[in-house]
């Protein structure tokens, strides 16, 4: 008789959750909290007691969604709820009020990248006593953050008439977990994947309050899955609409540049399966970019470089923090030539990670070396702050799990 370790990690990690997080719009009833504590001591005596594997299996990966939907899906249902009828506000992140005004923006025929957002709920939301938050000036997300979520703005304000940016976000949380399911074949470990990323202490408070990390990390995860299992056009359009919502996933490109060639062993291979990533990706920023190059320019990019007015100050915990510490950066608004520091050491750790993914041309190490590098060049960039630690945790997560073998032996 034995306990597995996915249940007690599931019993771990889902009650400091529901202990620490609303799952009701009001006072939450004795009853969930009831139906949640039977879930647990269900899936202990499932371990304990003699059955069927088969069986098994099926009540295991069955009890764990349930759970699931009645802890974070109750939860993310809950928060959606109380900022509606509490302030717009409440309980959220500042990306989620600027994607909101975005998209009345764009609706209005009005170029996200080229106007402020002061008048918006953004200003009234809370970031400093003293200062003025940066991100009302200036738009930094890639364009399909805003156009993915057009149609929940459309069909959700017209059944319930009002918007969450979560709504879209939580969406792609719950898929990430489908196809981690589907990835893992071995019982164990597909149920350590998915309560893993489920109930990630390091990014689930910040997928509660609306930040964007898991929205790119749904779209590189579901790329990665389809490269996995060699369907390199469903990848490429994936990876490339994972780049166009976030910047942090940019990082990835000579890394999976250089897996399609160790793969194929042919440069026109490799240029024919990156065609529909490049059509794809230029096809969504584009519009956006002739729209007003100037402002979608500084938005993008100059804005997080710090080389602009009102740009991103320097932030959490990597060398920029370090260096003011120490004044050798007198003031976080300063502009610093970090790309000094990350030419230096990252164009020698990138050279390192190609011979290593040759040596290994399976989507594993190309998660595992994507991961590893993406840590360096957030270290030495000019912010390194929670999520993104978090969104690295999941990148590893991922590496973990990701079966063993090379990509040959991926099951279709």
């Amino acid at each position: 008789m034995n306990i597995r370790l996915d249940t007690i990690l599931l019993f771990a990690l889902l009650v400091p959750f529901i202990m620490a997080n609303r799952i009701s719009p009001q006072e939450t009833p004795y009853w969930l909290f009831g139906l949640i504590f039977l879930g647990l001591l269900s899936n202990i005596v499932l371990d304990i007691i003699k059955i069927q594997k088969p069986l098994y299996n099926r009540l295991k990966q069955g009890l764990l969604w349930c759970l699931i939907a009645a802890s974070i899906g109750a939860g993310f249902l809950s928060a959606i709820i109380v900022r509606h009828r509490v302030a717009p506000t409440y309980m959220i992140h500042d990306i989620v009020l600027q994607q909101e005004a975005s998209i009345r923006f764009f609706l209005d025929g009005k170029n996200p990248y080229n106007t402020s957002y002061f008048g918006t709920q953004l200003e009234s939301w809370h970031y400093s006593d003293t200062e003025i938050n940066p991100a009302l000036y200036y738009f930094v997300m890639e364009p399909f953050y805003l156009l993915f979520t057009l149609p929940f703005y459309y069909g959700i304000v017209h059944t319930f008439g009002f918007f969450d940016g979560r709504i879209p976000l939580f969406f792609l949380f719950f898929t990430t977990l489908i196809f981690a399911s589907k990835l893992v074949v071995e019982n164990e470990k597909k149920l350590l994947f998915v309560i893993l990323l489920a109930f990630n202490p390091a990014m689930l408070a910040y997928t509660l309050e609306g930040r964007s990390d898991m929205f790119v990390f749904a779209f590189l995860f579901v790329g990665l899955y389809f490269l996995y299992r060699k369907k390199y056009l469903f990848s490429a359009v994936l990876l490339a609409l994972s780049f166009a919502i976030k910047q942090s996933v940019w990082p990835l490109f000579p890394l999976y540049l250089f897996y399609l060639y160790f793969k194929t062993r042919s440069l026109k291979k490799t240029a024919t399966i990156l065609i529909p990533f490049f059509v794809t990706f230029i096809s969504i920023v584009a519009p956006f970019f002739i729209w007003n190059q100037k402002a979608f320019i500084e938005s993008t990019l100059l804005y997080v470089s710090g080389g602009i007015a009102h740009g991103y100050p320097i932030s959490g915990y990597g060398i920029g923090a370090f260096l003011q510490s120490i004044d050798i950066i007198k003031n976080k608004n300063d502009y610093y030539p970090f790309i000094i520091w990350q030419i230096a050491i990252c164009l020698p750790l990138l050279f390192l990670l190609f011979k290593f993914l040759k040596k290994h041309v399976s989507v594993k190490a190309l998660i595992i070396c994507y991961g590893i590098f993406l840590f360096v060049f957030w270290y030495f960039s000019r912010y390194f702050n929670n999520s993104h630690v978090g969104y690295l945790t999941m990148v590893f997560i991922a590496g973990y799990f990701w079966p063993e073998a090379t990509d040959e032996g991926a099951k279709k």
